[in-house]
């Protein structure tokens, strides 16, 4: 039988120059890369002609010229769906990614909160799934570690929400070595190393696995690429409640205090230093009880097959 035929396109003119420059990640999505990857373990094929496809794949919008296609010749969408721009002055980000949603035949949802998010701010409900957002498992993975440290990872450390200056604070507070990956061009205290922005995931891997703790402080965060590839690699995390890091955590690691509140706001809430003191301790402290009881996170093998599985239903 030949494998279904599918067409990806998130990468377009338009989508590529509403891009986040300041984020410094690649322009195309992890797991939308691995689609491609895998796609033949699964009875599928990439296409690079959408007139081809026997379905059409985007995590971001879809051109007005595949659109019209799809529509004319009943060819399925399926749409990709991140968390919501929570900030004011980016709430416009949002409008072509929920058309988007609402032209597909079903959308998948990279967690529960970000389903809930776009209920709650636009009110729209799409059909769809959640398949929780996951790191690539051949990648990421538990190795042999040394002296004790932390680390924490984005890939720009400007970046609104991710809290660089709590984290700072809790460095200045502790004797650890924080350990910081990602873009990062102001002075830090002497017990913060940093990495700057790394292209290669090994290398990433390698620094998060070889150490002990994983700080999540992003603010309201739908499915943080890095904390999925911190529990891959089995390093309990410390993280805020905001957001759906929950869901990735699953357990493995200690909840700090955010606001949860479904709103478009101007401003990140700040921490409480006390408590993320009183948190981090006691995460150090139960570290081994943790790691002894460690909850797996699915394989990515059944990730990426979830996404397969989604399109075969409407072939």
């Amino acid at each position: 039988m030949k494998p279904y035929k599918y067409f990806d396109c998130s990468n377009n003119s338009i989508s590529n120059q509403n891009h986040n420059k300041n984020s410094l990640g690649p322009i195309e999505n992890d797991i939308m890369k691995d689609l491609n990857q895998y796609s033949n373990l699964f009875g599928f094929k990439r296409t690079y002609n959408y007139e081809d496809a026997d379905v059409i794949i985007t995590n971001t919008i879809y051109p007005d010229e595949i659109l019209e296609w799809s529509e004319k010749h009943s060819i399925p969408k399926v749409k990709r769906m991140d968390g919501i721009y929570w900030q004011n002055n980016l709430i416009y980000k949002n409008e072509p990614l929920n058309k988007s949603a609402l032209e597909s035949d079903h959308v998948i949802f990279i967690s529960n909160y970000s389903r809930d998010a776009l209920k709650e701010l636009y009110g729209l409900e799409p059909n769809s799934t959640v398949v929780l957002n996951n790191a690539d498992d051949t990648v990421f993975y538990p190795r042999e570690k040394s002296d004790f440290r932390i680390v924490s990872s984005c890939s720009n450390w400007e970046r609104e929400g991710k809290r660089l200056d709590e984290l700072i604070e809790l460095s200045n507070n502790i004797d650890d070595e924080i350990h910081l990956i990602g873009k990062c061009d102001i002075d830090l205290p002497k017990n913060m190393i940093k990495h700057g922005y790394i292209d290669s995931q090994l290398k990433i891997s390698t620094i998060i696995s070889e150490s002990h703790i994983f700080i999540s402080l992003f603010y309201r965060d739908a499915g943080s690429k890095v904390t999925c590839q911190a529990v891959k690699c089995h390093v309990p995390v410390l993280y805020v409640t905001s957001g759906g890091l929950n869901e990735l955590v699953r357990g493995n690691g200690v909840s700090l205090t955010d606001d949860v509140s479904m709103t478009f706001r101007n401003d990140v809430p700040t921490l409480n230093i006390e408590e993320m003191l009183k948190k981090y301790k006691e995460l150090k402290y139960s570290y081994n009880n943790i790691i002894n009881n460690f909850k797996e996170r699915e394989p990515y093998y059944h990730t990426i097959e979830s996404y397969f599985n989604v399109m075969k239903r409407y072939l």
